[in-house]
């Protein structure tokens, strides 16, 4: 497998935030927020500033969804990556 161009393939880290009241929220309930953090499995050659194993945080709007082998994982154009962690 070989991800093309400007896309990546990266795998969602699962997270537990919490509020300014306390309570914890898992990654089902914090869904509703517009960022997600994942782990890159493989990016394509015309990404530059992304490797692999970099944790990111993206603009899940502009995602997809995929399965492969059992694994979910995200695929993404570098342009929707805010921050490289």
């Amino acid at each position: 497998m070989r991800v093309l161009n400007k896309y990546l393939l990266a795998e969602r880290v699962s997270e537990q935030k919490q509020t300014k009241s306390g309570l914890l929220l898992t990654g089902e309930d914090s869904s509703d927020m517009r960022y997600h953090k994942a782990r890159v499995f493989d990016v394509g050659i015309q990404v530059s500033g992304i490797q692999y194993g970099d944790v990111i945080m993206y603009d899940k709007v502009n995602s997809h969804d995929v399965l492969i082998n059992e694994t979910r994982y995200v695929i993404l154009q570098e342009k929707d990556v805010v921050v490289v962690l």
